[in-house]
């Protein structure tokens, strides 16, 4: 499902990798969901998510810089003004505005963009954004900034994966295309962005007033851990709903078809066709695609059979 087309966006002298993937069918004018990922991963956090949704949109996954196929910052420079723009590099290259659907730390990518530039944004998407329960950064450990400081970046990335594993007993295996760059995309997140993304804090009310956030959302596993507290806190300082997901906090790669539903249920409101611009027609063709996705899915076997 879903056939995937390579492009590059330059920003500031460095190269932005993108995939893009949507059904021969849809229309180039379709609603363009560019995904942001999170820390120490890369664009294919999303492919299995894309294949899904591209029945019925424009779906572009990035690679932020220092991940995957992007390059190195040019102007080494990873704050989050920096990423700001390479998201909006991205937006501008597939068509502004656009829908998008951020994860973990690339929800603070996204809300700064939406503090500086929301204009661009039709309605964005947060899957458990990457802050404590008051809405601050989730803190840096002092030992693993002196690892960092004193070179030994892998370890203190050990380090670091070992405090945030998730626990999920349906997420599939790590996909030949994930391990390729999981080296390179853990050591420039604690290289570059660690001391960034762990103290951010977000400029929740200029977000609020911008009314772009349609939607945070939490995975059930979550429920009970230190990251249900922060995604509360994130809805309710952006005054939009909380939606539960099924899964843990990587639900939007481990459970691509629910995660999917959930982000139509977001798309598919009449607001959002009436802010995007886009048709009825369109919308309900993409209804009626998620529609035939799960009468097929119901009619194969189960794995207990």
């Amino acid at each position: 499902m879903g056939h995937n087309m390579d492009f590059t966006v330059e920003n500031a002298g460095t190269t932005i990798a993108c995939r893009e993937f949507a059904e021969p069918g849809v229309p180039s004018d379709a609603p363009a969901l560019v995904c942001v990922h999170g820390a120490c991963v890369d664009g294919t956090f999303f492919d299995g998510i894309a294949r899904e949704l591209a029945c019925g949109y424009r779906v572009i996954a990035y690679d932020r810089r220092g991940c995957g196929e992007s390059g190195d910052a040019a102007d080494g420079r990873y704050d989050l003004a920096a990423q700001a723009a390479d998201l909006q590099a991205v937006i501008e290259h597939v068509g502004a505005p656009a829908n998008v659907l951020a994860h973990s730390a690339g929800t603070l990518v996204t809300l700064e963009l939406l503090r500086t530039n929301p204009a661009i944004v039709s309605r964005a998407m947060l899957h458990e954004p990457a802050v404590k329960n008051e809405g601050a950064g989730l803190g840096t450990a002092p030992v693993l900034l002196e690892m960092i400081a004193a070179g030994k970046v892998s370890r203190a990335l050990r380090a670091f994966l070992s405090a945030i594993s998730d626990s999920d007993p349906q997420a599939p295996k790590t996909t030949e295309a994930e391990a390729k760059h999981a080296l390179r995309n853990g050591r420039s997140f604690m290289a570059n962005e660690y001391g960034i993304i762990m103290t951010c804090v977000p400029d929740w009310d200029r977000v609020r007033a911008s009314k772009t956030v349609a939607a945070v959302f939490l995975g059930e596993l979550s429920i009970g851990t230190p990251r249900e507290a922060g995604t509360r806190a994130s809805a309710e300082l952006l005054g939009c709903p909380l939606v539960t997901v099924p899964g843990a906090h990587n639900g939007l790669r481990d459970r691509p078809v629910a995660a999917a539903q959930a982000v139509r249920g977001v798309l598919g409101s009449s607001s959002a066709i009436i802010k995007t611009g886009f048709s009825r027609k369109h919308f309900d063709r993409v209804n009626r695609c998620a529609q035939n996705l799960t009468a097929a899915a119901s009619a194969l076997p189960s794995a207990n059979s």
